[in-house]
Order: C-alpha cells, then sequence, then structure tokens
C-alpha cells in the first residue's frame, strides 16, 4: 500500500508497505532542499526514500536497520528495552503479518516506564505511525516484516 499524504519533509516517514517490505521516506539533505528551492521557490525536494526487507526501529529522527526479531517468536525484553531506550510516549509493535501478542513479561520495560504501547499488524503499525510522527508525537516502531 502507498501512502498520499502531507509530508513532512524533515521527519523519516513510512512511504509504503507490501509484503517483504517497506520503503522508508529519508529527510533530504539540506543542499537538496536548496537546489530545489533554487529551481522555483515552491518547488518541493524529492525525497530520498530506502527500501527495507528486515525488521527495523523508526523514530522521526532515525531508522535502525536490522532490528534483530524476525518475527514475534523471536522477540526478546532485551529488543523491548531498546524502543524504550528512545523514551518515547508511545511504542507502536508491528508483528507482521496478523496481530500476535507477545508475551506479556517481554513488555515490562515499558510498562516499568510508563510508556503507552500497542501491538498491532505491521501495515496498522505503518499507518499508525505515520499520524502519530505526523501530529510531532515522540513515537517509536519495532516493525517486523509482512511476509
Amino acid at each position: 500500500m502507498a501512502f498520499n499524504q502531507d509530508i513532512d519533509f524533515s521527519i523519516y516517514t513510512i512511504r509504503s508497505y507490501q509484503r517483504g517490505e517497506i520503503i522508508v521516506s529519508l529527510p533530504p539533505r539540506q543542499e537538496e532542499m536548496d537546489e530545489a528551492r533554487n529551481a522555483s521557490p515552491n518547488a518541493k525536494p524529492r525525497l530520498p526514500y530506502e527500501r527495507l526487507s528486515q525488521s527495523f526501529i523508526i523514530t522521526a529522527e532515525t531508522v535502525i536497520r536490522d532490528w534483530p526479531p524476525q518475527d514475534i517468536s523471536t522477540l526478546s525484553r532485551d529488543h523491548i528495552a531498546q524502543l524504550a531506550a528512545y523514551d518515547p510516549e508511545v511504542v507502536l509493535i508491528g508483528t507482521g503479518t496478523r496481530l500476535t501478542w507477545p508475551d506479556r513479561a517481554l513488555l515490562t520495560p515499558l510498562m516499568e516506564q510508563h510508556i503507552g504501547f500497542e501491538v498491532m499488524d505491521t501495515a496498522a503499525a505503518c499507518r499508525t505511525y505515520n499520524v502519530l510522527s505526523l501530529e510531532g508525537r515522540k513515537v517509536v516502531a519495532g516493525l517486523m516484516m509482512i511476509r
């Protein structure tokens, strides 16, 4: 699915997702912004993007490629602690093709730090991440690939 939305050029957003691939829009470098403005005052820069085919973490400021859990069965408390380390308002966990709840004990790092969280299938997590990040919310998503 491809998104058609307003884009904040300064943050990482999810451009599209499909089985085995999520495309992430990357913030353009300042030189790219300047070139677009010099070409035309109303021009918008062409957003660079990256195709990801393994689990990853995304925030408005960064993408952490190759997040270790490839499916819910390999998710660990350390992986959840890695998400919590970003000190977000909310954590989204995309569990792949289907919503699958992790063992509740794995979510302890989030509960201990009073961080809100949602577990959902990865497609829903992609959409929710974009909405929350474009609202300026401090969100981190750990996304497992749709297989």
